[in-house]
């Protein structure tokens, strides 16, 4: 298991890192540019939720939620273009479970910290950078949409739980989809195996 769990989780660890810096460079640019052109009103009109908690800032920050959406997407392309390059079968169930619960704790215990902790503003522009596609995306439709707007801090408990698990679980499934030349590889290993 220590085998194929490192070299996963380093590769996760690297993509991770690199979806996250496009993901910030890529909002921020989209937000430059579209307040430049003033696009965000007329985006927040296509919006199809309806937007009555939010302010006029919040509806101009609309765009921003493509470029969150498409760099979180990208992890499950990710996943398999990893698995391929660098020949790894598929992770067993304790991989599996390592790889999508050692990242995510990583995210929780920032996010925790940073609300456990008076003036923990820090933690949290940390945690928002260690999982920038995820708590970015969440964190703004939460705004949007009013989630907890009514004092309940369900929505903030699930959206944390969830932005933590998502990059590493679409990463995961990534590396689960068939490549049928290193599937027969690992198939005729098997094989060998049983058969000695």
């Amino acid at each position: 298991m220590k085998r194929l769990l490192r070299p996963i989780l380093l590769e996760f660890c690297r993509t991770h890192l690199i979806l996250t810096a496009c993901a910030a460079l890529l909002t921020v640019l989209t937000l430059a540019l579209c307040s430049l052109l003033g696009l965000g009103a007329t985006l927040a009109d296509l919006f199809p939720f309806p937007l009555q908690w939010a302010t006029t800032e919040l509806r101009s920050a609309i765009p921003a939620l493509l470029p969150m959406a498409l760099c979180l997407l990208a992890y499950l392309p990710a996943g398999r273009l990893t698995r391929k390059r660098n020949l790894l079968p598929r992770p067993d169930v304790e991989e599996a479970l390592l790889l999508l619960l050692l990242p995510a704790a990583a995210f929780w215990l920032l996010l925790a910290l940073a609300y456990l902790i008076p003036h923990g503003t820090g933690l949290l522009v940390a945690a928002l950078l260690l999982n920038c596609p995820a708590f970015g995306l969440f964190s703004l439709l939460s705004q949007l949409l009013g989630w907890g707007s009514g004092g309940s801090l369900w929505a903030y408990y699930i959206g944390g739980l969830v932005t933590g698990l998502l990059p590493p679980l679409l990463y995961l499934a990534g590396s689960w989809l068939p490549i049928a030349a290193l599937d027969r590889e690992t198939e005729e290993e098997e094989d060998f195996i049983e058969k000695q």
